[in-house]
């Protein structure tokens, strides 16, 4: 399979690890309170950072194309 340019791949690491943790956050308030919806917030953002780095680390993003 083939990777995606050198600056889309970091297009889509930041929107991995921006996106979904704020909306966690944002929805999680509205609907479980301030303290649960910032938890689950946290929770989400551990998994987007995991997910981040796997693929930087794991799946060779990092490196780039020659």
């Amino acid at each position: 399979m083939k990777r995606p340019p050198f600056a889309i791949r970091y297009l889509i690491i930041g929107a991995i690890l921006v996106v979904p943790p704020i909306l966690s956050t944002h929805y999680g308030t509205i609907y479980l309170g301030k303290d649960n919806g910032v938890l689950l917030g946290f929770c989400v953002g551990i998994v987007s950072v995991s997910f981040a780095c796997w693929k930087l680390f794991i799946d060779g993003w990092r490196d780039d194309e020659d």
